[in-house]
């Protein structure tokens, strides 16, 4: 809520007249949005293109969508693209061509075509070029003038003069490397008046069919101080203006096409010229936030103890059921539900060459959810993405991998700090486990405790670990997942890493099992991080589960992060089948302390 206010009055500063005075610039079609719609009988939602035209138009006739002329034979069912037609692959505009000529056929036959603004269509409406191909460039090329690309050189000559320090000059052939055969072309074409500009600009940037959300990348909690009106109507006006200002500077001479989104703000005329300011402000609006459903990605990357229940309200101050999102490529390339079924993720990696993935299409049908795939001959079921299948998993189900720790053969092995690195093969899938022989006398087993805890939660932050006899001695067998930096790895090398849950809430959730399993405080080896996802990996389970109820003081403030669903999974470890699970790797002394501890994190 602050997050939005914060965002969205930056831009407000500049004042509500003069934004009103811009958007009236602006022609009916981008003005107006429609992004509500009622008793739809059919829908078919596709996402994440990415100039995979070939792939596109197969998953088009999976789901009887067109025929083999390529016109509409969906009658009147609604087919809703989830965004990012645009970029890494080389026939974006073919597919854009495709989705202008449907929508009119749809239309007369009763039906409809959607499209949802994604990140990718907003990267090349601002000026962020990043990922555009060479092939859509060449696909603008026949647009562009040998006189065109003169004037813009010396345009660009004129401009980084006048940006000073901030603006570095070209050679002639730096100039054409760089800004290859039809840039300026494509740069006209996604301009707020250009063909494709105006098109995407009059699109939203969420859609609501039936009880049903489509966003491209997902809904967060700072969206749920504004309503759907407000996201399609001023903040989508938000980036209406950037474009159309964009378009006035580059026009007037204020701006040159060549001068990319991130560059902008540290040229020295940025604030002296009030069209450049103008768009410097607006680059702050929420649309380009991390938080907007353009780039949000906690629905598709935190876990349910994270984002279940605020989902669930962002969703109910949107009176919808669930949201159905792209942005973030699936596990095993495939369309899952999740989350209690509030989400929906289809973007199955269509641009093979990139994703190693396939076209695929989310049937929504009278209560029921199916998927056509590329090629497929018929639908096939949606099923849940469990919370630990992923970098956690090793490609396999949370069983399998329990049985391929247990079963599997030993076919490599060397010494590892506190054990034995070992290389397992089950079935035809090959994993790292580290084994740690027990000590004399040891009646529990913490990393298998932590783990099963975590299963019995949902947490999806402790690797597998069983325990196994290897070489006729008991010991603890924990998974090691592959690419994977440890805290002080992460900090001495300054590595990057994506955030598809914001870190803030993994540690939040990360400390509220350490305040029930009793542990010591972490040392940076004990956390680490998928390189995939910046997921959070825990392991360091020695000094836990005491016998003392009591919560460890430096973490006494973990109930912070306790909601409803984490009161009731804390309260099913009091079921029979949790006290059996975990009273196989730990005593009845720490079992009772640690129901304790449940108790009274779970009162608050």
């Amino acid at each position: 809520m602050k997050l939005a206010r914060r965002l969205l009055g930056g831009v407000r500063r500049l004042g509500a007249a003069w934004l009103a005075c811009l958007l009236a610039t602006v022609g009916p079609a981008v003005a107006d949005v429609a992004w509500d719609f009622d008793g739809v009988e059919r829908v078919i939602a596709i996402s994440d293109i990415h100039g995979a035209h070939q792939a596109f138009v197969e998953t088009l006739r999976a789901a009887s969508l067109v025929d083999e002329g390529l016109e509409w034979s969906g009658g009147r069912t609604h087919l809703v693209i989830v965004g990012d037609i645009l970029d890494r692959g080389d026939q974006s505009r073919a597919a854009m061509d495709l989705l202008m000529k449907l929508e009119a056929q749809a239309a007369a036959a009763g039906g409809r075509v959607h499209v949802v603004l994604g990140n990718h269509e907003l990267m090349n409406l601002v000026g962020d070029l990043r990922y555009v191909s060479l092939g859509e460039f060449k696909a603008f090329a026949a647009g562009e003038t040998p006189l065109a690309r003169n004037t813009a050189y010396a345009r660009h000559i004129a401009d980084a003069r006048r940006a000073g320090r901030s603006g570095r000059r070209l050679s002639r052939e730096e100039f054409d490397a760089r800004f290859p055969p039809g840039f300026f072309a494509h740069r006209e074409a996604f301009s707020a008046s250009g063909t494709y500009g105006r098109w995407l600009l009059g699109k939203p940037l969420a859609l609501r069919i039936n009880d049903t959300l489509f966003a491209h990348a997902g809904l967060g909690q700072a969206l749920a101080d504004l309503s759907l009106e407000t996201i399609n109507g001023s903040l989508r006006g938000e980036l209406v203006a950037y474009v159309q200002l964009l378009e006035q500077a580059n026009r007037n001479g204020r701006l040159d096409p060549t001068v990319d989104f991130y560059d902008l703000a540290s040229r020295l005329d940025a604030q002296a010229d009030p069209t450049l300011r103008g768009l410097v402000s607006l680059q702050r609006s929420l649309v380009h936030d991390e938080a907007s459903p353009l780039w949000y990605r906690g629905n598709a990357g935190c876990g349910p103890l994270i984002e279940q229940e605020r989902l669930a309200r962002v969703l109910a101050a949107f009176g919808s059921r669930r949201v159905v999102i792209g942005h973030t490529p699936t596990f095993r390339r495939q369309v899952w539900r999740r989350l209690n079924d509030q989400v929906l993720m289809i973007d199955a990696g269509m641009l093979q060459s990139y994703y190693a993935g396939r076209g695929a299409a989310l049937l929504l049908e009278g209560g029921a959810l199916a998927a056509f795939y590329q090629g497929a001959a018929g639908p096939s079921p949606v099923d849940e993405l469990l919370s630990r299948m992923g970098a956690l998993s090793a490609d396999l189900s949370p069983a399998d991998l329990e049985t391929a720790l247990a079963e599997g053969a030993i076919v490599t092995r060397r010494a590892a700090e506190g054990g034995e690195l070992l290389t397992l093969r089950w079935k035809t899938t090959e994993i790292e486990a580290l084994f740690v022989p027990a000590g004399a006398g040891q009646q529990s087993f913490p990393d298998v405790a932590a783990y099963r805890l975590d299963r019995m939660l949902d947490l999806a932050m402790v690797p597998a670990a069983v325990v196994r006899k290897v070489d006729g001695r008991t010991g603890t067998l924990r998974h090691q997942p592959r690419s994977v930096v440890s805290e002080a790895q992460r900090a001495a090398s300054k590595v990057r890493l994506p955030n598809w849950c914001p870190m803030e809430d993994q540690l939040k959730a990360a400390a509220v099992l350490d305040a029930l399993i009793a542990n010591a405080p972490r040392p940076a080896t004990s956390l680490s991080y998928s390189i995939g996802n910046g997921g959070l990996i825990l392991t360091g389970y020695d000094a836990a589960f005491g016998t003392s109820p009591a919560i460890p003081r430096h973490l006494r403030r973990a109930p912070a992060a306790i909601n409803g669903l984490w009161r009731l999974r804390l309260a099913g470890l009091e079921s029979a089948a949790a006290r059996q699970q975990l009273l196989e790797v730990l005593t009845v002394p720490q079992y009772e302390a640690l129901l304790q501890r449940a108790r009274a994190l779970a009162a608050g």
